[in-house]
């Protein structure tokens, strides 16, 4: 009994839910697609990350302390542990894979996808950009001006690598969603390796 007792007490005061995977336009995070058209960026796609009065930093700030702040909890699932938080009518999930990642954040995911199951409401100051580079709501004429190469099928992928660290070389892409020519959603994804 003590220990039913001890496992009900975890689960609650725990930052982290097991097994729930990501919905909305997160889920995009779980489709790999070999097909999707990838273009050099020739710029820098590090990601600003302002969440409250915080600045987080990708594949350094952990989602423990994005829910810290945000007072959410985790989710997780066999291929990734993430939070999503929902502002402005822009629904943000801040993702870390199972398997590089341990907790850092490597993924963030920015829809206007409407309400979605799982996005908490969050109120206090929220922003994810990339200096020079439009992201939402923008038309695929006008970042294609800014990023060059044409859209396939409503996805397009662009990255840059920049040497960091030594050895280990950082990528960083942004994949973007379109419908009917507009961006709907973005995928940024940063990845270190050598």
């Amino acid at each position: 009994m003590k220990r039913l007792l001890f496992f009900v007490l975890a689960a609650a005061v725990s930052p982290v839910v097991m097994a729930m995977q990501m919905e909305g336009f997160g889920a995009s995070y779980y489709h790999d697609d070999s097909s999707i058209i990838s273009h050099d960026a020739n710029k820098n796609l590090v990601p600003d990350v302002i969440v409250g009065s915080d600045i987080f930093v990708m594949e350094f700030s952990h989602l423990a302390d994005i829910a810290k702040v945000t007072g959410v909890v985790i989710n997780q699932d066999d291929r990734a542990s993430w939070l999503c938080l929902a502002s402005k009518s822009v629904n943000y999930w801040f993702i870390s894979d199972n398997e590089m990642g341990q907790g850092d954040l490597t993924s963030i995911a920015i829809a206007r996808d409407g309400r979605q199951k799982g996005c908490s409401p969050y109120s206090n100051d929220l922003s994810v950009r990339v200096k020079g580079v439009p992201l939402l709501g923008v038309s695929s004429e006008n970042f294609a001006s800014v990023l060059k190469g044409k859209p396939g099928d409503n996805i397009i992928q662009y990255c840059n690598d920049t040497q960091k660290y030594g050895d280990f070389i950082q990528m960083n892409c942004l994949q973007y969603y379109l419908e009917n020519k507009v961006v709907e959603g973005v995928l940024i994804s940063q990845v270190t390796s050598n």
